[in-house]
């Protein structure tokens, strides 16, 4: 099968995308208004794009009526947001926080998530995520349908029991205490339920 882009609808557009895209880890988004409320939302459009300086990038797509989502225009007017881990005990309340809510109302507190404010930046962070990480905008694209956002991550905030030291003495992150899911298509997730090693031979 052969499928030209141009000739597919937006809606079809994506859901081929998200379908070949995958398994896509989540980033469940915190920022805060400049007029301070709240607000958190999952992205799966989502990757690292640097280890020095560590950095990440979202997606944000634009809503109905090509509207700029809550956490696009607080990032693009505040510069900050964190980054949180979504494991699988956090399933429920992260598809909760997708939900369409006015810009001055909190998800955060609608979905009775427990918060703090970051250390490094002015965003939320939930206290049930296993990691977080706090970062500042570096840079900003605005595409056709969607804003590409690049952060540097400021501050990490790992839970301890995630936490291991490898051979040479570097902490790394414990898939197993992690549980992320990912997102598929549609309505589908996964988790990590099979680790497996394989080195390059010379």
């Amino acid at each position: 099968m052969i499928v030209n882009p141009s000739e597919l609808s937006p809606l079809a557009a994506y859901k081929l995308a998200t379908s070949l895209i995958v398994p896509r880890p989540i980033a469940w988004v915190g920022t805060q208004s400049k007029a301070g409320v709240t607000n958190i939302a999952p992205f799966s459009y989502f990757m690292g794009v640097s280890s020095q300086p560590p950095s990440l990038a979202i997606s944000v797509a634009r809503g109905r009526n090509h509207s700029i989502k809550d956490t696009a225009a607080n990032i693009l007017e505040t510069g900050e947001f964190s980054v949180s881990v979504v494991s699988h005990a956090l399933c429920h309340p992260m598809v909760q926080s997708s939900l369409p809510l006015p810009p001055d109302v909190s998800e955060l507190v609608e979905n009775d998530l427990d918060y703090v404010q970051c250390d490094t930046i002015s965003a939320p962070r939930p206290l049930g995520a296993v990691a977080t990480m706090e970062c500042k905008l570096v840079h900003a694209h605005e595409m056709a349908s969607v804003h590409l956002l690049v952060g540097e991550v400021t501050r990490y905030h790992i839970d301890d029991a995630a936490v291991q030291v490898d051979e040479k003495g570097h902490s790394t992150a414990r898939v197993d205490i992690l549980d992320p899911i990912a997102r598929l298509g549609g309505y589908d997730y996964c988790r990590v339920t099979e680790v497996f090693a394989k080195r390059p031979q010379k």
